[in-house]
């Protein structure tokens, strides 16, 4: 086995780009024939005087990675380099030397733009996974959810809540109301330590919900027996007393109700949104 290689990423920003464009790289080799590592990266990199600070910390042996955009700083960088005889690259430049032919302009060579959209991606699939987990009243970090939504079965929770987090990166949890004294009371003890302005209530009118939940029915029973014991489910007379019941829970809690029968998720959503003050990570 041959010596430890080390590896050093420069960037003007992050240094992200560089490192996730290196992890898909050095995948396709085995580290029982070589032994390589990160030692350091060095970020918001922007000016000749960091890079010469740089140059004086790093192992001549070391392999360079940089992330500049400054056609200036990144030329100094690969002078320096090559004076040295540093073995570099610098990611971004066969990238943007082949679309600037390709478009017939040049780039605007604005330093931090790509780790902006990076991080607004990645932050949008953190929401997207933590609403995964906290769909249905399941999950353990409620109190780090941006927004909340409480409702009946069958009140669109599921949708809204998705839709906020894949459209508008937003950490949704929800969580069932269930007519049903100790239920209640493990929903408001989950929900007591959580601002309250971020708890949306769903509700439906109960003719429209009770023909959503028949429909449903199918996929809940296979059988007609099995179908029959869950005539409650859809029953209009029971989703009427849960519906009373639920109006009268969030009105003494103080909690904002939004209407969703006959209503589209993004039309959903967007009140929300603007109820809570809240814009999201759009990409």
């Amino acid at each position: 086995m041959e010596e430890d290689k080390g590896i050093v990423i420069i960037s003007d920003g992050t240094g992200k780009t560089a490192k996730r464009l290196l992890d898909a790289v050095l995948a396709q080799y085995s580290q029982k024939d070589v032994e390589y590592s990160l030692v350091n990266t060095y970020q918001e990199i922007r000016n000749r005087e960091s890079i010469d600070q740089i140059l004086q910390e790093i192992d001549p042996e070391y392999l360079v990675i940089f992330s500049i955009i400054s056609e200036d700083l990144s030329a100094y960088f690969h002078e320096r380099l090559a004076e040295r005889e540093i073995l570099h690259l610098n990611v971004l430049e066969p990238m943007l030397s082949t679309l600037s032919k390709f478009l017939g302009v040049h780039p605007d060579y604005r330093p931090g733009i790509l780790h902006v959209i990076d991080d607004r991606y990645y932050e949008k699939i953190d929401a997207i996974g933590y609403t995964v987990e906290h769909d249905d009243g399941r999950g353990a970090m409620i109190e780090e959810a941006d927004i909340v939504l409480v409702g009946l079965s069958r009140t669109c929770k599921t949708p809204v809540s998705m839709y906020l987090a894949c459209n508008h990166g937003m950490k949704v949890a929800n969580i069932p109301v269930v007519r049903n004294s100790i239920m209640e009371r493990n929903l408001l003890e989950r929900l007591a330590p959580l601002n309250q302005d971020s708890i949306f209530c769903l509700s439906m009118q109960p003719e429209v919900l009770a023909h959503v939940r028949e429909g449903r029915l199918p996929y809940l029973a296979r059988t007609a027996t099995s179908q029959a014991e869950l005539q409650e489910y859809y029953d209009l007379r029971q989703i009427a007393l849960e519906y009373r019941y639920s109006m009268s829970l969030f009105a003494t809690r103080g909690w904002q109700v939004v209407d969703v029968t006959r209503r589209a998720i993004e039309e959903i959503s967007l009140e929300i949104l603007e109820i809570s003050g809240s814009t999201g990570t759009t990409t």
